[in-house]
């Protein structure tokens, strides 16, 4: 085998699937810095055999804190619950196939007019006037920079209480990618608060 093709098959196996295990340990330091810089509180688990790693950050803003984890088998995840003042929902998820299929012959999807993104992600809520606001041009730039996966907003009245929830993608990236989507999980959690959705 030539030294070019023996390096392209160590490539490929490189960037291959991970087989759904990630390693974490390297990005610890990276986890601690941010919550130092941001007075937050990094903690590590483990799974009960020891063999999984599971790393938690969370992050005070404002009156509330949300949460960052990702361990050796699952996503990164940010997330934060509220006091909602109003009932709404929404799922934006990546669009497959079957989704542009129903979609064509269902109920019209919410659109933001920004067409890269509308034809990425697929939009559903009870109040299209409150996903329009929120989702500003800077939350969806920052989506489609990180190819986020979902991002879901729950509220449960009976209870008084919402849950935002995120899942970002399988790999941590450096620390400015993870600043990045921390000040856009801000800028959500602000304009949530703009629209009289949490308090």
């Amino acid at each position: 085998m030539s030294k070019k093709k023996k390096d392209s098959l160590i490539q490929t196996i490189i960037k291959g699937p991970s087989l759904g295990y990630t390693d974490n340990f390297p990005k610890r330091h990276i986890w601690r810095e941010i919550a130092k810089e941001l007075n937050g509180e990094f903690k590590i688990k483990h799974n009960s055999g020891n063999e999984l790693e599971i790393h938690n950050v969370t992050i005070p803003y404002k009156q509330f804190e949300f949460f960052i984890s990702i361990s050796d088998t699952r996503p990164l995840k940010f997330q934060s619950s509220f006091r909602p003042i109003i009932d709404f929902n929404l799922v934006i998820s990546w669009e497959d196939f079957i989704e542009r299929i129903i979609k064509k012959f269902g109920k019209p999807e919410i659109q933001l007019g920004r067409k890269e993104f509308d034809n990425h992600y697929l939009i559903k809520s009870n109040r299209s006037d409150i996903v329009r606001r929120v989702f500003t041009n800077e939350i969806q730039k920052t989506m489609l920079k990180h190819n986020i996966y979902s991002i879901s907003y729950e509220t449960d009245m009976k209870k008084h209480k919402s849950n935002l929830v995120s899942v970002i993608q399988r790999q941590v990236g450096d620390k400015e990618e993870i600043f990045e989507l921390i000040d856009m999980f801000k800028l959500l959690i602000d304009n949530l608060e703009k629209t009289k959705v949490i308090k």
